[in-house]
């Protein structure tokens, strides 16, 4: 592509981003300015607030430590503490539309280490598209089980098994390029790297246990801010773990979105309606739902952002001054 070509599709992607996120931004707006509200207010419940964020911090943390392992498959061995140093600074790249930064900040990071950065940039996709995979599918079971979420969630179910396919493809996709770029450049050619399918299987359960982190961590949130609060129960659990995974798999497919920002919540606000709407008004539940969808993506970006800083700033100045980089401690057997 041309520069001129990649200046406007840089602009195309902005100006869709910010279309996106200013139309949800106007809909939440207008349910939190109706009158019907005045006067009507939200509890902020501090200790449920902080274990929404590290609920959210250690499902992370879970994925980083999947995506460790897919790196050891392809003989690059790296500690859990710089896997996770790598995962959580290499996730700013998310908040910049397309999403691919995450892929090459995680390439950069690892650079002057050894890492391929083949292996780094297939790895960490990898990584990405296994948890969405799994959210898909957890997302697609809970809501055709439960009905949660009504005719308009059921009614994505085809899309998000298309997703749950994703891994599968990737795979089957870098495998026939394998053979294709032998043929090309001959036996002795170094095979492009393709983890195996019994690790993308045990993959998808390491997710799978993330996501019902985040699923805890949306329980905990609503706990904060609900003023009636529903029991905790088991049924609450899966509908809030349906709402999370559907939410979360939908603002990443949106990829003009940075991070998700806007489809997330507003799908996440329409499931907690339709929750909320037994214990609380109608307008007064679709004021919670928005409120909470809204406190949530706050708590998880901010936790996000303290740890993945930190860790940065800590990975730039070693002891004495020494300046040393988050993916230290990374020994590259496979050359």
């Amino acid at each position: 592509m041309s520069p001129s070509g990649k200046r406007v599709w840089v602009a195309v992607k902005t100006v869709t981003a910010t279309a996106i996120i200013g139309g949800v931004g106007v809909q939440f707006w207008r349910v939190l300015s109706r009158p019907e509200l005045a006067g009507f207010t939200f509890p902020l419940r501090w200790p449920f607030l902080a274990a929404a964020g590290f609920l959210y911090l250690a499902a992370h943390t879970v994925w980083a430590l999947f995506w460790r392992r897919l790196l050891a498959s392809q003989g690059v061995e790296i500690s859990r503490a710089a896997a996770v140093r790598v995962y959580f600074v290499s996730q700013f790249g998310k908040y910049v539309p397309g999403k691919v930064w995450v892929l090459l900040l995680r390439v950069g990071l690892l650079r002057g280490t050894g890492a391929s950065r083949a292996v780094v940039a297939v790895t960490a996709l990898y990584e990405t598209l296994t948890n969405m995979a799994a959210g898909a599918m957890l997302a697609a079971v809970l809501v055709a089980s439960t009905g949660v979420g009504g005719e308009d969630a059921a009614g994505n179910l085809p899309g998000l098994a298309a997703i749950a396919t994703l891994p599968v493809g990737a795979w089957l996709f870098i495998r026939l390029a394998g053979r294709v770029a032998r043929r090309a450049r001959g036996p002795d050619a170094r095979p492009l790297p393709n983890p195996p399918p019994g690790l993308l299987l045990a993959g998808l359960l390491q997710a799978a246990a993330g996501w019902c982190l985040l699923g805890v961590s949306l329980a905990a949130a609503v706990r904060a801010v609900h003023p009636d609060p529903p029991p905790a129960t088991g049924d609450e659990f899966v509908r809030y773990l349906a709402a999370v995974t559907a939410s979360y798999v939908f603002g990443f497919v949106v990829l003009v979105s940075p991070g998700g920002l806007g489809p997330r919540e507003f799908l996440l606000a329409g499931f907690l309606t339709a929750d909320f709407a037994d214990r609380l008004p109608g307008p007064a539940a679709e004021g919670t739902a928005v409120v909470t969808a809204l406190v949530l993506r706050f708590v998880w970006t901010a936790f996000e952002v303290v740890l993945a800083g930190g860790w940065y700033l800590a990975g730039r100045a070693g002891p004495g001054g020494r300046t040393g980089g988050p993916g230290e401690g990374v020994a590259n057997h496979a050359d």
